[in-house]
């Protein structure tokens, strides 16, 4: 028995379609990433926490207020508050309204 079989190679085209569409996969992450992280930064400052680093936001999840019916967005998050140099985590919650409300732990 002759086992020669001949495999069809790939075209120079789609490894470098594969590499394109790996590098604006990764892009796109960061950009979400960042986009959270401003948002979170932004509702931070109208809250009152105005110098602010290390912004980690964890989760951004879409909220029902059962009393009011009203939506909005809730962000967990961690973050440095420069003014006490303490770390601060917990959640921050803006509602469609316009309404914010925080359950923030500073140590």
């Amino acid at each position: 028995m002759n086992n020669n079989v001949k495999v069809r190679q790939l075209p120079k085209k789609t490894f470098l379609y594969i590499a394109i569409l790996v590098i604006a996969g990764i892009l796109a992450v960061f950009i979400v990433k960042d986009g959270k992280a401003q948002k979170a930064t932004k509702i931070l400052t109208q809250l009152g926490f105005t110098k602010v680093s290390n912004v980690s936001v964890f989760s951004k999840t879409e909220f029902l207020n059962e009393g009011t019916n009203v939506k909005g967005y809730q962000y967990s998050l961690k973050f440095i508050d420069l003014t006490t140099q303490k770390e601060c985590r917990g959640f921050i919650l803006k509602d469609f309204k316009g309404k914010i409300a925080k359950d923030l732990e500073c140590k």
